[in-house]
């Protein structure tokens, strides 16, 4: 039988479509899959790598030379000492009423509570001078910690808490009326001062006492203010 020219064509057409057919199904579509699953697990690996350099970097962020442990422990200790230190507390509330122009004339220990491994003592505290220079005051006394931008702590001095403050117009001078700006006043304000429970005692009562500072002499009253409570040893 003779094969015609256009029959030979024909099966080399057929033949070509079958070699390329044969080798996309048994060589290029495999590629392909493997290709595709060699993609996906480098889009995983990639993944993990990026979580793990995140947690890398804040691992050196977090991470603190013992030099700076220890100095940012003695800074907090500024704001919460192991005790009372009472006389400190007289010596940084004379600073302030310096600072803020007006007289620290007393200081009274009122009580001590504890809160858990917290101790808050009382103090009643009384300054005179111009309402400005009062208001100062208050302002210096409640920003002696205070926290920045970021939540972190600034310690100036003790941490205090003022709970009441009392004005009165100061009557040694003759004055009357509603408080003017220059007139001058007379604060009576308590505040607690805050404080580690001395050896991590943990009790709830608080304990009561009246001695009374003349703050003309700091060094005297710092002395003077030395009085322990019922309720505990300061």
């Amino acid at each position: 039988m003779k094969v015609s020219k256009r029959d030979l064509v024909l099966l080399a057409v057929l033949g070509a479509i079958a070699v390329v057919g044969g080798f996309y199904w048994f060589a290029v579509k495999p590629a392909k899959a493997d290709l595709s699953a060699q993609r996906a697990q480098l889009e995983q690996v990639q993944s993990e790598t990026g979580g793990l350099r995140d947690t890398l970097s804040r691992l050196s962020t977090s991470t603190v030379s013992p030099a700076k442990l220890t100095a940012e422990r003695l800074r907090l200790a500024k704001a919460l000492p192991d005790s009372t230190e009472t006389p400190g507390i007289v010596v940084q509330l004379q600073r302030l009423a310096d600072r803020s122009n007006v007289e620290l004339t007393s200081i009274k220990t009122n009580s001590f509570s504890d809160y858990g491994s917290i101790r808050g003592t009382e103090f009643e505290i009384r300054v005179s001078g111009r309402f400005f220079d009062t208001d100062d005051f208050l302002y210096r006394l409640h920003r002696q910690v205070a926290v920045d931008e970021k939540d972190r702590p600034i310690v100036g001095g003790r941490l205090f808490a003022t709970t009441a403050v009392d004005l009165t117009l100061d009557q040694s001078e003759g004055a009357s009326g509603p408080v003017g700006d220059d007139d001058s006043v007379v604060a009576t304000i308590r505040v607690v001062a805050f404080s580690s429970v001395p050896g991590g005692a943990a009790s709830a009562t608080a304990a009561t006492a009246g001695t009374t500072v003349a703050t003309t002499d700091p060094a005297a009253a710092a002395a003077q203010t030395t009085a322990t409570p019922s309720g505990g040893s300061q």
